[in-house]
């Protein structure tokens, strides 16, 4: 069960949004120094950060700024109105994050690690959807990922199971090399001519694949030189090995 919208931010609504404009990233630097300037015409001590009314001055300043016509006017009044749509799409304390299409395992982001994101993206990429989950796409259009609203004691708990599946990644990983390098030639990256038998952490476990580097001849040795054969011969013994999906060239995946 998710958390009900409340008010899972601790900051005040401007006080939160002048956040989210000062972290953002400006195609036109000198932005930054302009919101900088309007903060200490209301407060002029370097030291302080505005509060609620404080916020609400600077806002105004800034929204004159943007509608004046002034250097940068566009691309600020742009980022206010990103702070806001992020504002009143965020409305949860945790969200559970979704690669659609799939492509790794699932994480967990705050509600301020999510606002900055929306902040970022800007209104066109993020979609409102049902239940309160947003759905941010990707800037080529051909991917999104899929924010659902959960609890904390859930995202405490998919944390901890992304921690977990992690560590036995790394297990496997160091465990197939330990077995595969006394017997067969491994990938080095840093070298063109480096082809040989890479070992990679992938989504549910570790493949095991043929890396050819700059010398594409030499993929025929993982197949028709026995190569692959052998890989499979020396892991069976420890691991639980799949062949893989169709998407890769006979790779061999070792599960979790």
């Amino acid at each position: 069960m998710s958390e009900a919208p409340a008010t899972v931010l601790a900051s005040s609504s401007k006080q939160l949004a002048l956040r989210l404009l000062r972290r953002r990233p400006f195609g036109a630097g000198y932005l930054t120094q302009v919101i900088d300037l309007a903060i200490r015409e209301v407060i002029p001590s370097q030291f302080d950060e505005p509060d609620e009314r404080e916020a609400a001055l600077v806002h105004q300043r800034l929204t004159r700024y943007a509608a004046n016509g002034q250097p940068g006017s566009t691309e600020l009044a742009r980022a206010m109105l990103a702070v806001r749509h992020a504002l009143d799409l965020v409305r949860h304390g945790h969200y559970r994050a979704s690669a659609v299409p799939e492509s790794g395992p699932d994480t967990t982001v705050s509600a301020e690690q999510l606002l900055e994101l929306v902040t970022e993206v800007g209104r066109d990429r993020v979609l409102a959807a049902q239940g309160g989950a947003l759905v941010v796409i990707a800037e080529n259009e051909e991917a999104s990922t899929v924010y659902r609203p959960v609890s904390a004691a859930q995202a405490h708990a998919l944390r901890r199971a992304a921690r977990s599946a992690k560590e036995e990644a790394i297990r496997l990983h160091e465990g197939a090399v330990e077995v595969l390098r006394p017997h067969v030639r491994m990938a080095d990256w840093s070298k063109d001519d480096g082809y040989g038998v890479a070992v990679d952490v992938v989504r549910h476990g570790v493949s095991v694949q043929w890396w050819p580097a700059a010398v594409p001849e030499s993929q025929a040795l993982w197949e028709q030189g026995g190569i692959r054969a052998l890989c499979v011969a020396l892991l069976t013994d420890r691991f639980a090995v799949s062949c893989g999906d169709e998407g890769t060239p006979h790779p061999i995946v070792l599960c979790i």
